[in-house]
């Protein structure tokens, strides 16, 4: 996940990539307001009910018009997730009975049942549907929504399984479309929690709750005007989201047991970024992205106290090496250092030598100097990971390195090993952490007060 942007474009490339049903991400953009939040009250009781146990009938969402007056169902807060912002096409279907509507729900386009395909397609600004068939409809006006008519179905898109309804829109390009998954915010949890914090065990339930609770305010956080066509996208950009195949009984189960818990900071709900593992301490946010710390975004240590251990030493990348060949490290150069730093029209040139230039208090590279026949180059902060990448494009696991420069026989750059620790970016709630303490009894409240030091666990209210 990203932690804020102040646009709906990727700062850069990949945000973050999985290892082991963990995700690890990050962004340099600053924090969106939160005005249109509701009111939040101080949870100093018991938990809020869950919520009934057939939780995926009826999927239609009530009072659903055009894109402009979209009025939150009856069942909760409402969240519009982008499944693909350029598409050629994208076929619908359902697990049973459904409709596919045009002008915004104004009229009946389709009748199908379950497992008839339909194929939308933008013509010029207008959409059109194709059936299995070679049905063809007329062109008619955007957008298209697609709903469930039968009890329990839920829809399908490009194979796969959703909860809630689908909205199709011409896209930004004019020539693709826009694909948004319309759905209740505890459902689109649902596909979520297992995508961020992995499959786990009845033993580290305490830490899916903690993914829960960092999840929901991150969404509460993002949901944004009705004039903007979805308010996050389902991928590293914003939090990885699966739709209904994804979700697991362990974390339906915490995003009930949690329901319209959030994370706020005075009063305020709190934009909560998470990362895989922080290699023994976290990252303040200034540390890593270009935007001024928060209070309860400092660094803090994972060390189990009394040892020498940590609680995240559990993680597959806890400590990790990569190795750079002067071949290899040169045609990432070529590739993407443009992106982050000035370079003449004649590229970067052969390397010479990496450097860390400075540090973070969390012993981050603050800068990176990279050296080569044709000058110095600086790279900043989380930028480093996005030039440091391996040969299938995946970003360096972290920041938190150390650089060793190897010479051949005539002094010349023979490779870069770099040896680090942790994965992602380090700022918020360490995930790794988050499941050893869980393993060591620590409650989802105690490993969120760890991570996100001086907030308090709130109910926000229509959740």
């Amino acid at each position: 996940m990203r932690w804020a942007r102040s646009s709906r474009k990727a700062a850069f490339g990949v945000g973050c990539a999985a290892v082991a049903g963990l995700a690890a991400c990050s962004s340099h953009a600053s924090r969106p307001p939160v005005a249109r939040l509701p009111p939040v009250v101080l949870d100093t009781t018991a938990l809020p009910p869950p919520p009934s146990a057939d939780t995926t009938t009826p999927e239609q969402l009530p009072d659903i018009t055009a894109p402009t007056d979209q009025p939150l169902g009856a069942q909760g807060r409402v969240v519009r997730i982008a499944l693909a912002t350029s598409a050629a096409k994208v076929t619908i279907s359902s697990t049973g009975a459904w409709r596919l509507f045009d002008s915004g729900g104004a009229s009946t386009l389709v009748r199908a049942g379950g497992g008839e395909l339909w194929t939308v397609q933008n013509r010029d600004g207008m959409l059109r549907a194709v059936n299995d068939d070679g049905t063809v409809t007329p062109n008619r006006a955007a957008p298209f929504v697609a709903r469930a008519a039968s009890r329990g179905a839920v829809l399908t898109v490009n194979g796969a399984h959703y909860r809630g309804e689908v909205w199709v829109l011409p896209a930004a390009n004019g020539d693709d479309v826009l694909v948004v998954n319309r759905l209740y915010l505890e459902d689109y949890l649902r596909g979520v929690v297992p995508m961020e914090i992995g499959h786990r065990t009845a033993e580290e339930r305490e830490a899916v709750a903690a993914q829960a609770i960092a999840a929901r305010s991150y969404a509460y956080t993002h949901i944004v005007s009705d004039s903007h066509p979805y308010d996050m996208r389902s991928t590293v950009v914003d939090q990885v989201y699966g739709g209904a195949d994804v979700e697991t009984p362990l974390g339906d189960t915490a995003v009930a047991e949690t329901r319209g818990l959030v994370l706020t900071y005075r009063g305020v709900v709190v934009n909560a970024p998470y990362h895989s593992a922080c290699g023994g301490h976290t990252a303040g946010a200034s540390e890593v992205w270009r935007s001024p710390d928060e209070p309860y975004l400092v660094s803090v240590s994972d060390r189990i106290p009394g040892t020498d251990r940590y609680y995240c030493d559990i993680a597959p990348r806890f400590r990790w090496e990569r190795t750079f060949t002067r071949a290899a490290l040169r045609a990432l150069l070529d590739r993407y250092l443009k992106d982050y730093t000035t370079v003449s029209s004649r590229g970067p040139g052969a390397p010479r030598a990496v450097d860390v230039q400075s540090r973070t208090p969390s012993g981050r590279v603050r800068a990176l100097e990279i050296v080569t026949d044709r000058g110095h180059y600086t790279v900043r902060m989380d930028n480093i990971r996005f030039v440091l990448r391996a040969p299938d494009g995946e970003i360096l696991n972290s920041t938190a390195f150390t650089v060793e420069n190897e010479k051949d026989a005539d002094g010349e750059l023979s490779r870069v090993i770099v040896r680090g620790s942790g994965y992602g970016h380090g700022v918020g709630m360490c995930q790794w952490g988050a499941i050893g303490r869980a393993r060591a009894g620590q409650d989802y409240r105690t490993i969120l007060r760890a991570y996100y030091p001086g907030t308090t666990v709130a109910v926000v209210g229509s959740a």
